[in-house]
């Protein structure tokens, strides 16, 4: 079995869950729910977002992100997935996720493959059934590899070839987005403005200090345990600074990493 899955935490914990069994994982290092999409499958398009991630996004220590060249070595992995292997693909809730799953399937297209789907929301929501207590997951990344081997037995799905052309039209839709965010929203990858976090971002910073400076790396953690969709730190980040340079927030320290400067809402 190759698993296909979209995001560092899922693709480590689906390695360790069937390291013994042989099946092979390929896992892309990418959020498809922030950045330029738009021919992300070719050079060109494949540059323009990764040249946005490196001018955009900046790691914990201040460094530019970059992970082209393991997104890129997963591209040329699914390519070259042999005509009749059995493949399972992994998606969650949202639109990073969904982007994905729409995506492998339409390079898989006339592949004679043999697909499988797990949803890790919905196999979650099954996990939760006559549990005192619920466990709500944003992205496959927060299941644990036990969970993972669980809901591939429970609910791995056979794809059939109606929805699979469905989905690969939506793919060759989403190839040709221009926005540069997008949530999952009533069942479908929306586009959303590039400001969508910004007054959740400003009004966790009132609340937490109304009046004085709190570290930026604390605003960032409020914003995404709050959230109702995954929400990358260093989107968040990326947005702080820009509510910075429009005036709306204030700043003391060191913007080069977000461990160095604390700010507060005018």
């Amino acid at each position: 079995m190759i698993h296909i899955c979209f995001g560092a935490s899922v693709t480590g914990a689906l390695r360790h869950a069937f390291r013994k069994s042989g099946d092979g994982v390929i896992g892309f290092p990418v959020d498809f729910s922030i950045g330029p999409v738009a021919d992300i499958d070719q050079d060109p398009g494949i540059h323009r977002h990764f040249q946005w991630q490196r001018e955009t996004l900046r790691s914990v220590f201040g460094e530019p992100v970059d992970d082209e060249s393991r997104y890129r070595e997963a591209l040329r992995q699914l390519r070259d997935i042999p005509s009749g292997s059995p493949v399972t693909i992994w998606t969650c809730n949202n639109a990073s996720e969904q982007f994905g799953l729409r995506l492998a399937l339409l390079l898989l297209k006339d592949r004679q493959l043999q697909i499988w789907t797990v949803n890790t929301a919905e196999a979650m929501d099954a996990f939760n059934e006559g549990l005192e207590y619920r466990i709500e997951i944003l992205h496959s990344g927060e299941c644990s590899p036990e969970q993972l081997v669980k809901f591939y037995g429970t609910h791995r799905i056979s794809l059939p070839a109606e929805t699979a052309s469905r989905r690969q039209r939506e793919g060759e839709q989403l190839l040709r987005n221009q926005s540069l965010v997008r949530s999952w929203t009533d069942g479908r990858v929306s586009d959303e403005p590039v400001s969508r976090d910004d007054r959740r971002i400003l009004g966790h910073a009132k609340k937490l200090r109304p009046r004085g400076f709190l570290p930026a790396a604390r605003l960032i953690g409020e914003v995404i345990g709050h959230a109702d969709r995954p929400m990358p730190d260093l989107w968040i980040e990326y947005r702080i600074r820009t509510l910075i340079e429009d005036g709306l927030l204030e700043y003391r320290g060191d913007l080069h990493s977000m461990r160095m400067y604390e700010v507060r809402a005018k």
